[in-house]
């Protein structure tokens, strides 16, 4: 696999491969701690193949881990602390593993060999239960372990990462190492940065598909990834401490945690000079939060992309230009890919026209196997496209093209129904953004019973404007009636000083519930 050839050449350099507060990893030593994992799991479980559960958050010694797991052709399965014991339990029930890495002592009864955080450090510096030196799990130091012949490669699966599912249950996605190969050789013409083999953001969750783009795609090339963790988003000026220290040149995060940072004036070209890509994915990029960038980083290039898990993260590009910026219509989620193809059908499958809306599908080699375990889902979600043969994916976005460019309008299944009429929650998100002194907004349905009472949104000021909550909200609701009919115009409005974000980074609205 690309990434693995790459960790063993720049293991011949001192470069360092990780930052994490003050502990680093040199690319060779994440060589040898993966080297020793994978040959842990080789000589524990000889051929099983069942994946690796990863329970933990941001710790220096997550990445040997993920590593480890490719080298012994195994795939892993990344859970981030922030997940609800339960689901973890039914994560671990459904991929029955035989190895469960855990960082926290999580304490959950399994049937899984669990490796604690003592001893896996003894196994990923080739030492025996005891401490004593064990050269038999240091493959490259003997010469009798050929550890690279066991390497994943083509369709195996490399990942698995487990989202909400309808039904309530965590759905597991996997991808093969050919999806992510595929999506290397695509992305690469927007990772290139003046510097050689500079500083990467490593901010996102491992639970959550943008992380690839940092562990996949800056590893390969060689740079060094910056880890902001959760207790950085919780204390501001210690994130901006660490990001000030981290001469990073290439961002990438959901638009939330730019949004996050944009409210302090301390957020521009000078405290982070060397800044030259923000890349974002995951949700929609809003014009407010590109002129903000444009104005504070004025020499930094803003690209948005698109894309499902299941299609490998990312399968659109584009870098913003000041005409995209002043267009009246949102943000494009950018073209297509290299050897990426996009159709958009009616409800009855039949291609619209450019310019109208419908379904978003997907035919591309990015696209993963199906859900794991999961044959049901999988015959509905995905499909053999008859004129390429390549596999296909039903995204449930609503689309639209034009001149070449995509552009998203929401979820087909994010509707929701008030006062008789079928309603997009994110049509009222995207309106209320263009009141006056507005830069983000989230809106939930508050129930009454198994009927919506009302909706409630929630605002964040691009500056304090010193009016109490009645006087801001009546101000705002005169403001939305320019935009929406009465039914669709939130009964409570509410500002926050900042959106609680999920474990993928995204506006987290459970939590935004609690504060009605």
């Amino acid at each position: 696999m690309f990434v693995l050839e790459k960790i063993r050449e720049y293991a011949n350099t001192d470069r360092l491969a990780l930052i994490n507060r003050e502990e680093t990893l040199t690319y060779r030593e994440l060589d040898e701690f993966s080297d020793a994992f994978a040959a842990y799991l080789l000589e524990r479980f000889g051929d099983d193949r069942s994946p690796v559960v990863i329970y933990g958050h941001k710790e220096t010694m997550i990445l040997p881990c993920l590593y480890g797991s490719l080298k012994a052709g195994r795939a892993y399965v990344p859970i981030d602390i922030t997940v609800p014991g339960d689901r973890v339990r039914q994560i671990i029930e459904d991929v029955e593993p035989e190895v469960f890495v855990d960082f926290y002592d999580l304490g959950i009864e399994t049937d899984a060999e669990v490796l604690s955080p003592d001893r896996l450090g003894k196994i990923l510096r080739g030492q025996s239960a005891d401490g004593s030196e064990n050269t038999d799990a240091r493959p490259n130091s003997t010469g009798t372990f050929d550890i690279r012949k066991h390497w994943i490669s083509g369709d195996s699966v490399a990942y698995i990462l487990f989202t909400s599912g309808s039904t309530g249950k965590p759905k597991g996605v996997p991808i093969t190492c050919a999806n992510i190969e595929n999506l290397y050789s695509q992305l690469l013409p927007w990772m290139e940065v003046s510097v050689d083999k500079g500083v990467i953001l490593n901010q996102i969750s491992y639970s959550f598909d943008v992380s690839v783009v940092s562990i996949y795609m800056g590893i390969s090339k060689g740079m060094t990834l910056y880890t902001i963790d959760k207790a950085m988003l919780e204390n501001m000026g210690e994130l901006f401490e660490h990001l000030g220290r981290s001469d990073c040149c290439f961002w990438v995060s959901t638009p939330s945690f730019a949004e996050m940072c944009v409210p302090s004036a301390k957020f521009n070209e000078a405290l982070m000079p060397g800044l030259e890509k923000f890349l974002f994915c995951g949700e929609i990029l809003t014009h407010k939060l590109v002129d903000e960038l444009f104005e504070r980083f004025p020499k930094a290039k803003v690209i948005n992309t698109y894309g499902p898990t299941e299609a490998t993260v990312l399968v659109t590009a584009v870098e913003i230009t000041d005409e995209m910026a002043k267009d009246e219509l949102q943000i494009p989620i950018g073209y297509p890919l290299p050897e990426v193809t996009f159709r958009i059908v009616d409800a009855e499958g039949k291609p619209v026209a450019s310019g109208e809306q419908g379904e978003l599908l997907i035919i591309s080699r990015n696209v993963g196997p199906g859900y794991f375990k999961r044959p049901d889902l999988t015959e509905k979600a995905f499909f053999v496209d008859e004129e390429t043969g390549k596999r296909g994916y039903r995204t449930g976005d609503s689309c639209f093209e034009k001149n070449g460019l995509y552009y998203y309008c929401g979820r087909l299944d994010n509707q929701i129904k008030i006062s008789g009429y079928r309603v997009e929650i994110e049509d009222i998100e995207n309106n209320l953004v263009k009141c006056s002194n507005i830069a983000r907004a989230a809106v939930i349905p508050v129930y009454e019973g198994e009927k919506i009472a009302y909706l409630a949104a929630f605002v964040l000021l691009q500056k304090p404007d010193g009016l109490g909550s009645l006087k801001r909200a009546i101000k705002i609701k005169e403001e939305l009636k320019e935009f929406l009919p009465s039914y669709m115009i939130p009964r409570k409005i509410l500002a926050v000083d900042s959106f609680p974000l999920n474990t993928n980074g995204k506006v987290d609205k459970k939590q935004l519930r609690q504060m009605l």
